[in-house]
């Protein structure tokens, strides 16, 4: 079977009998040498959707789902946010 790199689509070899990784070498050690900067953008990221002015009741729901969105990457990435979805302002409107 062809497996390949979920962020760059490089090539994945199988190696019988064991499990496929779904990213290549060279994106998971990237990954491993910038996982606190990139949870601290996701968490910018995260603080700057969270002080939105939304009205309409479509601009909460999509701030709603960006928020969830953005808490869910960074506990992926093994970090904490800086909030956790059941704070955010936009729980209600999922």
């Amino acid at each position: 079977m062809d497996y390949q790199c979920a962020w760059c689509g490089k090539e994945i070899e199988e190696t019988a009998g064991e499990a496929t990784m779904d990213t290549c070498e060279a994106c998971e050690e990237f990954f491993d040498e910038h996982t606190e900067n990139i949870a601290e953008t996701l968490n910018k990221l995260l603080e700057d959707n969270e002080a939105r002015q939304v009205k309409t009741a479509a601009e909460k729901k999509q701030a709603a789902w960006i928020s969830y969105s953005l808490i869910t990457a960074i506990h992926m990435v093994a970090n904490e946010p800086v909030i956790e979805f059941k704070d955010s302002k936009f729980l209600k409107n999922l």
